[in-house]
């Protein structure tokens, strides 16, 4: 037998896959193996390079250089790889290599003796892919799970809710440190630090009581485009869309908690204001008459010839004072609704007239500006004219007040859709938030004993709800009030109850 023949006996006897290369990486032989696993016949193979042959593109020239750099060393030398068929499909083969001399030393060739390992590869990346798919499904249970007790502590405000879920829901995906969360919900936003610039996004639909209220999205920076499916795995696409199931869970309940809350609050405060109305009724009826005898017998007796200075004097006060109690008393009556109003057809801007006339002169004397500014088609009102008038006098009376270094007050009527507006603002002192909140409280006044008796604003939010309309204030310290009073057209009011 000659070299030739035992050379490629050896090959074809070989339990393995033999090849042998030149040293530029031409192929110079195979075995029966080789063609069998490549697909390709060997008289084909022989003399094609084995890189551009076998190897994807992007990977000849590293596995050119590991190869050459393998076969300078003495000895066989191992090697791990991977080769590409001539139908597409991939082998993974453990080789042993070893370079051939000639007598002078330098490289004639390059033998390689490899075992097809495929089968155990594709076994241990299946376990990987197993062992990587339960460590995010565990991300993913935790994340869900630290979630899920956050939003059962209902002593958290849901703003801090809210923003703790987006600090945890990182922690349940791939790459948290490069995952990018935004919640909105109601035109706010609550998210994590970084940027956002990437197309990488996931976004699920806030739901609330079956209305969308918002978006909650993930997004990824970092990564090359066009690999949408492998950052995203479908469990983070469900983890996603849970979370913004739990967000909307969560803001379903705190808002009918809140109701709930608020409602009870309504409820007790009703019932304290009828209680009140019914003390305030029953003492303006006993006080009613006696203070009518008093002022009654002082206006009688001033009315004497020849009465001393002094006793004038005195009788005058006892005419001011009862004047003033009768006032209250009245102010109490509109409180308890014990002078239900009598409804007609009204021009809020002749009653506005009407109540400025009666504090006209007291705007003077404080320095007061007031300025008009009336909407001459304003249409009708179904009201009481005297309720409404003491709705302006108590309101442009607190304005005035409001302004003791003076200032300008602005009175404003317009209408809107199916209601009418009166707009009462001042350049005074405003209102503390804290203060704010108790404006409409009976006997609540943070004037001083003989200024005020903390009925003025009940009374107005009174008489505006009994005429089936509403009223806000806004105000801070330091930039006046602004006082909104709305009252439904003639042809669009309602009856009201008295």
């Amino acid at each position: 037998m000659n070299l030739q023949d035992y050379y490629d006996t050896v090959m074809q006897l070989s339990h393995g896959i033999v090849v042998t290369l030149n040293p530029d990486g031409s192929i110079i032989h195979g075995n029966a193996l080789l063609a069998s696993l490549t697909g390709y016949p060997l008289r084909e193979l022989a003399g094609k390079d084995w890189f551009e042959t076998f190897m994807e593109e992007d990977e000849r020239d590293k596995a050119r250089l590991t190869v050459m750099a393998k076969a300078e060393q003495q000895g066989i030398v191992s090697l791990s790889g991977s080769i590409t068929a001539r139908e597409g499909g991939k082998s993974y083969i453990d080789w042993n290599l070893k370079g051939l001399r000639d007598s002078s030393g330098a490289m004639v060739g390059i033998l390689c003796v490899g075992k097809d390992v495929t089968e155990h590869m594709l076994r241990q990346k299946g376990l990987l892919r197993e062992r990587f798919t339960l460590l995010e499904r565990n991300k993913e249970l935790k994340c869900l799970f630290d979630i899920s007790m956050l939003i059962s502590d209902s002593r958290q405000e849901l703003d801090a809710v809210l923003r703790r879920i987006v600090d945890i829901l990182p922690s349940g995906f791939q790459r948290p440190a490069s995952t990018h969360v935004c919640l909105t919900l109601d035109n706010r936003t609550w998210q994590t630090a970084g940027s956002r610039d990437t197309e990488h996004t996931l976004s699920e639909p806030v739901m609330v009581a079956d209305r969308r209220r918002g978006t909650l999205a993930v997004a990824v920076s970092g990564r090359r485009k066009g690999l949408l499916q492998q950052i995203f795995l479908e469990d983070e696409r469900d983890l996603l869309s849970t979370a913004a199931q739990q967000v909307g869970m969560v803001v379903s309940k705190r808002e009918i908690r809140d109701a709930k809350e608020q409602l009870e609050q309504q409820l007790r405060q009703a019932d304290r204001l009828a209680k009140i109305g019914q003390l305030s009724a029953g003492v303006a009826h006993e006080i009613n008459e006696p203070l009518a005898n008093i002022l009654g017998f002082a206006q009688l007796a001033l009315q004497a010839k020849g009465l001393p200075e002094q006793a004038a004097a005195d009788l005058n006060s006892i005419v001011e004072s009862s004047l003033h109690a009768r006032e209250v008393i009245r102010k109490l009556m509109f409180f308890s609704r014990q002078l239900p109003p009598q409804l007609v057809a009204t021009n809020l801007n002749e009653v506005v007239e009407q109540g400025l006339r009666i504090t006209e002169a007291s705007a003077k004397r404080s320095g007061v500006k007031v300025v008009r500014d009336f909407d001459d088609s304003l249409p009708e009102i179904n009201a009481d004219p005297q309720h409404i008038k003491q709705v302006v006098v108590n309101l442009v009376a607190n304005a005035i007040q409001a302004m003791e270094d003076g200032g300008a007050l602005t009175l404003r009527t317009v209408s809107h859709k199916n209601d009418v507006y009166l707009l009462v603002e001042d350049t005074g002192s405003g209102i503390a938030p804290e203060q704010l909140k108790q404006i409409f409280t009976p006997f609540f006044t943070t004037k001083d004993v003989d200024k005020g008796t903390g009925l003025g604003l009940s009374v107005v939010h009174g008489i505006v709800k009994a005429h089936g309309g509403f009223i806000q204030v806004h105000s801070e310290p330091g930039q006046g009030t602004r006082v909104e009073v709305a009252f439904p057209c003639l042809h669009n009011s309602e009856s009201v109850d008295q």
